[in-house]
């Protein structure tokens, strides 16, 4: 592609250099020539070594990254969640043995569902098609070598308490802006409406 615009490009200029006798309008367009193919050939050159990565690629990379062990770390967690949020709905609400059985057969067959959606074997084509649309040959060497030394397997050992450290820092911010968002709400709600509310 990158040859086909250059001489589609190179044609048009030396049209433009004969159309016309003036020695200066022909050194000029020549200049011109010159200017715009180098500028075309920079344009294109990175797109001519960005290929796409292989099937290959993207599974070593995925496997030192560690994806389907943290996919498996993962379920656990998830079913817990689901538990503790069955908990929350429930709370206050007295339930018979049978309502209790009837909820715990949605919650594990709700389980079952989701560890079979997210098993590796249905996840590791997905994980496929997004590297593959995000990254390039070139990128995914460069994270395999990174991911696959000591610098990058000692980052991937500190993620889980990283992200836990992030969720602290997080929640010390946004709790006081929450609360103080109910506070400014219930304010609100109490005082009483102005004199044009009440002529209204």
């Amino acid at each position: 592609m990158r040859n086909t615009l250059t001489k589609a490009m190179s044609k048009g200029i030396d049209r433009a250099c004969h159309a016309d006798d003036d020695a200066g309008t022909f050194l000029e367009a020549h200049r011109m020539k010159r200017f715009v193919l180098a500028a075309l050939l920079a344009m294109s050159a990175p797109f001519a070594h960005a290929a796409p990565p292989s099937d290959a690629q993207v599974d070593q990379l995925l496997e030192v990254m560690r994806a389907r062990q943290t996919i498996e770390v993962m379920l656990p967690q998830i079913g817990d969640m689901q538990q503790r949020m069955v908990e929350q709905m429930t709370a206050g609400h007295p339930l018979t043995e049978q309502q209790r059985r009837d909820l715990q057969r949605i919650i594990d067959r709700t389980s079952i569902g989701i560890r079979d959606s997210l098993s590796w074997d249905k996840l590791q084509p997905v994980y496929r098609d997004i590297y593959r649309q995000t990254f390039s040959a070139q990128d995914m060497d460069a994270m395999i070598d990174f991911y696959g030394s000591s610098a990058g397997q000692s980052l991937l050992d500190k993620m889980p308490q990283l992200m836990q450290n992030t969720m602290g820092a997080m929640q010390k911010v946004i709790v006081p802006m929450v609360d103080q968002m109910q506070r400014d709400i219930a304010a609100e709600m109490q005082a009483p409406p102005d004199a044009g509310a009440a002529a209204e």
